[in-house]
């Protein structure tokens, strides 16, 4: 019976040991910082300049017949600007005020921009546009001035034809 009995403490030591030393590890993790160390994180989250990006064009989804387009939009001063389209791409930076233009080359059919912008701390943020270029819409209005003209040379000669009827 002492046997057990001493058996009985050590289990009972080892336990009350043991959970004591967990409560102990989860007091020190969550114990709050210093008033002053969190004053000074707020001032350098407020103090970092975030990377942002406003494309001013191209607009996404736009159809144009011209196969240039020069890709506009502002971002911070003096940082790098990377315009991909489809397989080329175009390196430039911003200027003092953050405005940058670069003039980029299209193909007939679809295009798949993405200007990214990387600053001096490697940050980079992209924007994606879709610009189709197609002379589908010439073809078509041209087609239709054609057909116009072809109807009123058969009104005149209708006319012609038939002086004294009117076509309504």
């Amino acid at each position: 019976m002492k046997k057990e009995v001493l058996i009985a403490i050590f289990v009972g030591l080892s336990m009350g040991l043991i959970i004591t030393f967990g409560v102990y590890r989860v007091k020190n993790t969550i114990t709050e910082k210093p008033i002053t160390e969190l004053i000074t994180q707020t001032e350098t989250e407020a103090t970092a300049t975030p990377t942002v990006l406003a494309l001013h064009n191209p607009e996404d989804g736009t159809i144009q017949t011209e196969k240039e387009l020069t890709v506009t939009g502002t971002t911070i001063a003096n940082t790098f600007i990377i315009v991909f389209v489809n397989d080329d791409d175009y390196v430039s930076t911003s200027d003092e005020s953050g405005n940058f233009a670069i003039k980029v080359s299209l193909v007939d059919a679809e295009n798949f921009i993405r200007v990214h912008v990387i600053d001096e701390n490697s940050s980079a943020v992209v924007e994606e546009r879709l610009v189709v270029v197609s002379d589908a819409f010439e073809k078509l209005e041209a087609a239709q001035k054609e057909l116009e003209a072809q109807q009123a040379t058969a009104s005149a000669e209708n006319q012609d034809e038939n002086p004294g009827e009117t076509n309504e």
